[in-house]
């Protein structure tokens, strides 16, 4: 939920008790925008997330942990912080997903300002694809994969790390389970 919370329905009911809590700021458009359940999952329980820092600072990218139906206590994992937004509270995006490729693939808004779309020292604006190594459980990383479009020509790591930029709002997208290909999703 944007507000902070992750619910859980099982067996077709809403659990009571929520999955987990997190304090957010969720003014407009920002709040916990994207969950997205990893690839090996059913083995490691790891889950990623996305939301707005309390401080509306920026936008934030963590690994946590299940723990059955609630969350490990203490296990968030911070992966990256995004930079830093301005008081505008639209245009967040926020929606994340693993693609066929096994990459993670996560949508930033630009923050209500359109410069931010066209530039490559920034996240904001962009689809980003990431290497998620949790080969050290206790230190994830997430990295721009090389054969990333501006892997060999940005200078920062958040323009080696953008798969698609000159982007507004990307809240919601899709990947074709087939061909991988990505489009946004019909708002029907």
């Amino acid at each position: 939920e944007q507000q902070g919370q992750i619910r859980i329905v099982k067996n077709g009911v809403l659990l009571t008790n929520n999955f987990a809590s997190f304090t957010v700021n969720s003014n407009g458009e920002r709040g916990l925008l994207g969950l997205a359940f990893d690839p090996n999952f059913s083995t490691n329980n790891y889950i990623y997330i996305y939301y707005t820092l309390p401080s509306a600072a920026n936008n934030r990218l963590s690994r946590i942990t299940a723990n059955g139906d609630v969350m490990q206590a203490g296990s968030e994992v911070v992966l990256i912080n995004f930079d830093p937004l301005s008081s505008a509270t639209n245009h967040n995006g926020g929606f994340i997903k693993f693609g066929k490729d096994g990459k993670l693939y996560v949508a930033l808004g630009e923050n209500a300002n359109r410069p931010n779309a066209q530039n490559l020292n920034t996240y904001l604006g962009k689809l980003l694809r990431l290497t998620i190594d949790n080969s050290v459980p206790s230190t994830p990383t997430a990295t721009p994969p090389t054969d990333n479009p501006f892997f060999n020509s940005a200078t920062t790591v958040q323009g080696k790390s953008v798969w698609a930029m000159g982007l507004r709002n990307p809240f919601s997208f899709d990947i074709h389970p087939a061909s991988g290909k990505i489009s946004e999703r019909s708002r029907y």
